[in-house]
C-alpha cells in the first residue's frame, strides 16, 4: 500500500504539485493542466475585441491570428505524431491537412476556404459589407469555428497522445500499472479535459442561473440543450443551471478513461475516444438545425432569413459536422451540401431545403453513433418544437443501439441520404 500510494506522489509531482490539482466541471485530474485551462483565454480575447461586430473591431482579428496570442491556433493540434481516426476523418474530408488554419485564413481575410472539398465562399456571402460596415458574418464563422471544431480537434488528437503513451508508440516503453509512461498518459488525458471545458467553466461548470458561460465545445452543449430542451438528467430542461446530458456523458466518458490510463489500458482509452467523439457531434448539429432551420421556409409562410449573423453561425457548425456526416454517408453530404455552402446557389439567396440537411444527419444516427433524443428537437423557448425540427423515432430510426435497424417506411425515406461512406467500413 506505502509503494502504490508513492507512485502516486510521483505522478502527481511529475506534472505539477498536490496544491495545483484542477476539478473541471467535476472532473478530478491527476495532473497540473493550468496551461491547457487556461487555453479558453486567447478565444475570450479574440470575442471581446470584435464583439461590437464592426469591420474596424473585426481588422484585430488578422493581427491577432498571424502575430499576436492567436497564434496558437496556428499550431493546432499540437500532438501530430499519430493522427487519431477522429482527426484523419476531417482531413480526409477536407483533403487538406491545415484545414483549420485555411477556416481562419478565409474568415480573417474575408475571402473563400481552399480546401479538396466542403468549401465556403465567405466574401461573396457576406455582401452587406459595402452598406453597412457590420462584420457579423465574418465574425461567426471564425470566433465559433476555432472555439468549437479547432477546440475539438486539440482534444481528440491529446487523447491520442494518451494513448500512445499507454501503449508505448510516444515513448517506447508501454504503461502497465502506474509505471513507465503512465503520468505521460495521464496528463494528456487531463489536458484533453481541460482544453475540452476551459477556465471560465469553474470547478462546477458554472451550472447555476447566475454562472457564467465559457468559450468551449462544453459551453456549446449547455447552450443548446437549452434550445433543444435536452437539459438535465431528465433531458426535458431548458434552463441555465441545468448540465447539457452531453456534456454529463462526455465527462464521464472522460472520467472513466482517466481511470484507464492509471492502469495503462489504451484499448479502453481508445473505445472512451470514439464514444467522445461522437457525443461532441451533437451540438454543432444542434447549432446547425437551429439556424438552418431559420435559412429555411419550415413553417411555409414564403419568408426565411438571410441573416448573415445567422449564415455564419450555421456554416461554423457545420465546419465540425459535415466531415462525421460525409464519413458515414458520401450520399448525405451531397445532398445537404447545396443548402448549407455559404456563397453558393442557396443560403442567403433562396429558401434552403432544411429537410434535406435534417434527413441527411438523422438517417446516419447509428453511423454516427447518436440517437435522436440525444439531439431532440428545437424549442428556443417556445412551449412547442418548431415546425419542421421535430425530433425523430430511434426505434423507427434504428438508431437506438448498434443492433438497430430502420423501419421499411423509415428505409425508404433514408434511401437518398445513406450509404456509400467515405471512410471504408465506416457505415
Amino acid at each position: 500500500m506505502l509503494l502504490r500510494s508513492a507512485a502516486v506522489a510521483v505522478l502527481i509531482l511529475a506534472h505539477g504539485a498536490a496544491a495545483e490539482l484542477q476539478t473541471i466541471a467535476g472532473y478530478k485530474t491527476r495532473t497540473d493542466v493550468q496551461d491547457y485551462l487556461e487555453k479558453d483565454l486567447i478565444q475570450k480575447e479574440l470575442e471581446d475585441a470584435i464583439g461590437d461586430e464592426t469591420c474596424e473591431s473585426f481588422a484585430f482579428a488578422r493581427g491577432w491570428y498571424e502575430s499576436g496570442s492567436g497564434v496558437y491556433w496556428q499550431g493546432i493540434p499540437t500532438y501530430t505524431d499519430n493522427i487519431s481516426t477522429e482527426y484523419f476523418e476531417m482531413t480526409k474530408f477536407y483533403k487538406k491537412d491545415n484545414f483549420l488554419q485555411r477556416w481562419i485564413d478565409g474568415a480573417v481575410r474575408r475571402k473563400k476556404t481552399t480546401f479538396g472539398q466542403g468549401n465556403h465562399n465567405f466574401g461573396l456571402a457576406f455582401n452587406n459589407l459595402a452598406s453597412t460596415e457590420i462584420c457579423v458574418g465574418f465574425e461567426e464563422v471564425l470566433k465559433k469555428g476555432t472555439a468549437y471544431t479547432g477546440t475539438l480537434i486539440e482534444m481528440y488528437q491529446l487523447m491520442q497522445k494518451a494513448i500512445d503513451a499507454a501503449d508505448g508508440t510516444l515513448n517506447g516503453t508501454p504503461c502497465i500499472n502506474q509505471k513507465d509512461g503512465c503520468e505521460d498518459a495521464i496528463h494528456a488525458w487531463d489536458a484533453a479535459v481541460a482544453i475540452y471545458v476551459g477556465s471560465i467553466e469553474g470547478v462546477d461548470g458554472s451550472n447555476t442561473e447566475g454562472g457564467t458561460y465559457g468559450k468551449t465545445p462544453y459551453t456549446l452543449a449547455d447552450k443548446r440543450c437549452r434550445n433543444f430542451g435536452t437539459c438535465g438528467p431528465e433531458r426535458n430542461g431548458q434552463t441555465k443551471d441545468m448540465t447539457a446530458p452531453i456534456n454529463i456523458e462526455i465527462l464521464s466518458y472522460m472520467s472513466a478513461g482517466s481511470q484507464a490510463a492509471y492502469f495503462g489500458d489504451h484499448i479502453t482509452m481508445k473505445k472512451y475516444l470514439s464514444l467522445v467523439s461522437a457525443k461532441s457531434v451533437v451540438p454543432l448539429l444542434q447549432g446547425l438545425f437551429r439556424y438552418y432551420s431559420r435559412m429555411s421556409d419550415t413553417a411555409g409562410v414564403g419568408t426565411w432569413s438571410k441573416e448573415e449573423k445567422e449564415m455564419g453561425e450555421g456554416a461554423a457548425f457545420a465546419f465540425g459536422a459535415m466531415p462525421k456526416l460525409w464519413a458515414c454517408s458520401t450520399k448525405g453530404f451531397k445532398k445537404a451540401e447545396k443548402d448549407i455552402k455559404l456563397g453558393g446557389t442557396v443560403v442567403g439567396k433562396k429558401a434552403g431545403n432544411f429537410k434535406n440537411i435534417k434527413y441527411a444527419f438523422e438517417c446516419n444516427y447509428k453511423c454516427l453513433g447518436i440517437t435522436c433524443a440525444d439531439v431532440g428537437e428545437l424549442f428556443d423557448g417556445e412551449p412547442e418544437p418548431k415546425l419542421g425540427t421535430e425530433m425523430c423515432d430511434d426505434e423507427l430510426n434504428g438508431s437506438l443501439n448498434k443492433c438497430g435497424k430502420q423501419k421499411v417506411a423509415r428505409r425508404k425515406q433514408c434511401r437518398i441520404y445513406a450509404g456509400r461512406p467515405g471512410i471504408k467500413g465506416r457505415a
